[in-house]
């Protein structure tokens, strides 16, 4: 099946990545951020949300290019924003 922009939110582990400033890609208050997350980790937390969720191991987020952290496609059923802000307390509660 091809994925367009509109169906899927492509989540990334710079945006929980506590040792990352808001400016290299942090989304997340450092609150609800973890060092250095994992795109499995990120993959985890979705999926306990109830969330459909596909991992891209093989690819980079823009700003770090040669870093192949991998993503998470999610089904889009919020807002990105909204989404961000459901996953990280779930993502800091699953590394504990």
């Amino acid at each position: 099946m091809v994925r367009t922009r509109t169906d899927h939110i492509i989540l990334w582990p710079s945006y929980f990545d506590s040792t990352k400033s808001r400016a290299r890609g942090r989304r997340v208050p450092k609150a609800l951020a973890i060092q250095n997350p994992t795109s499995a980790e990120l993959l985890d937390a979705v999926k306990s949300l109830g969330l459909e969720a596909e991992l891209n191991e093989d690819k980079s987020y823009p700003a770090f290019w040669w870093n192949r952290e991998g993503c998470v496609s999610v089904e889009k059923s919020l807002s990105k924003t909204e989404l961000i802000g459901k996953v990280a307390p779930v993502l800091k509660q699953l590394r504990q």
